[in-house]
């Protein structure tokens, strides 16, 4: 687990998490996880006594509680934003950049850039990602 970023006031968290084997997830309790697929097929989880498959680029928003994952069709990377539910609700899209393309990030954005121009780097709010890319862009808005 890569620790991507992190709030002063512990609020969320931003981890990218490499599941090559069946097993727990970190466990972070009380808080909520959203979990997306970056790299890979698709991971499964145990969510209240079934399996639910998460596709690749989807996010799926589970309590970050005892989660057991499985990589039924082979390792996966994922991002695994943590938040504190009762002061941060978390967005996460991803989206594909043409060459002469521009992303504005505001003040409560990131965005993680999975191909492309700057691969494998994240980009913090305020600022921009720019250029033919792949990227997950994570909005952590505050709870009034």
């Amino acid at each position: 687990m890569d620790e991507l970023a992190r709030a002063d006031d512990g609020s969320w968290r931003i981890d990218l998490v490499a599941v090559a084997a069946d097993g727990p997830l970190p466990t972070h309790p009380g808080r909520r996880r959203l979990l997306t697929v970056l790299d890979g097929p698709v991971l499964g989880l145990e969510v209240d006594g079934g399996t639910q498959v998460v596709e690749p680029q989807r996010p799926y928003d589970v309590a970050a509680d005892a989660v057991a994952a499985s990589v039924p069709e082979g390792p996966v990377r994922v991002l695994d934003v943590v938040v504190d539910p009762a002061a941060v609700s978390p967005y996460v899209t991803v989206l594909e950049l043409g060459r002469g393309s521009t992303l504005p990030l505001a003040d409560d954005q990131l965005a993680y850039v999975l191909k492309g121009e700057g691969a494998d780097g994240l980009v913090s709010g305020p600022g921009e990602v720019a250029g033919r890319c792949t990227v997950a862009v994570v909005t952590l808005e505050r709870v009034s």
